[in-house]
C-alpha cells in the first residue's frame, strides 16, 4: 500500500511539471503570435542562418535529449527483472507499475531533429509481480514547440522556417480502463 501511495505521489508531481511545461508553451508560442511582422525581414532562410535560428530556439526552449534504451524489452522480461532484483533499478521508467522505453524519433526537417518519445511495455499494469489485464498502461503526454522546415518556394537553397506544436510522450502511467456501455 505505501509503494501505491509512493507511486501517486511520483505520478502527480509528474503530472504537475508537464502541465507546467504545457502552460508555459502555450504563453510562449501565443505571446510569438501577437508580434506583428517585420516588414524588412525575409521569410527564406540560408544555411547558416537557419543553423544560427536552431541554436538559439534550442537555448531558449530548454530542449533536453533523454537517452533512447537500447533493446526491445518486453513486460514479461521487466516483469522478471523486477523478481530477481528490484533495488538494482533508480530510474522510474524500469521501477513503474507500467514501465516503459525510450525510443528516439529523428526528422531531418524538424528542430531538433532527434526527440526521446516514451512507448509502454505493458498493456495492462505491473500488480504483485505479474501482468495485470484489468488496468490499463497509457501514455502520459506533453506538447512541445518545434520548428519545421521546408525549401523556400523562390530559392531552394533557403528555407521557409515554421513553428509547430506536437504532442510527445514522455512516460506512462497505470489507470482503470474506461468502460462504454
Amino acid at each position: 500500500m505505501a509503494r501505491l501511495r509512493l507511486h501517486m505521489v511520483s505520478l502527480c508531481a509528474l503530472l504537475l511539471l508537464l502541465a507546467a511545461r504545457v502552460l508555459c508553451a502555450v504563453n510562449a508560442s501565443s505571446r510569438a503570435d501577437r508580434q506583428p511582422p517585420d516588414p524588412h525581414r525575409s521569410d527564406c532562410f540560408t544555411e547558416e542562418q537557419l543553423r544560427s535560428r536552431e541554436d538559439m530556439f534550442v537555448r531558449r526552449s530548454n530542449v533536453y535529449s533523454v537517452n533512447a534504451q537500447s533493446g526491445n524489452r518486453t513486460c514479461a522480461q521487466v516483469v522478471e527483472e523486477m523478481r530477481k532484483d528490484p533495488r538494482r533499478f533508480t530510474e522510474q521508467s524500469r521501477r513503474s507499475l507500467s514501465p516503459w522505453e525510450y525510443k528516439v524519433d529523428r526528422d531531418v526537417e524538424r528542430i531538433p531533429p532527434e526527440i526521446s518519445m516514451a512507448q509502454c511495455l505493458c498493456e495492462g499494469c505491473i500488480i504483485n509481480l505479474r501482468e495485470d489485464h484489468s488496468y490499463n498502461s497509457v501514455m502520459v503526454k506533453t506538447q512541445m514547440t518545434v520548428l519545421k522546415r521546408k525549401p523556400c518556394p523562390g530559392d531552394p537553397k533557403k528555407y521557409v522556417v515554421k513553428k509547430e506544436i506536437i504532442s510527445v510522450p514522455v512516460a506512462c502511467t497505470c489507470v482503470k480502463p474506461s468502460y462504454s456501455q
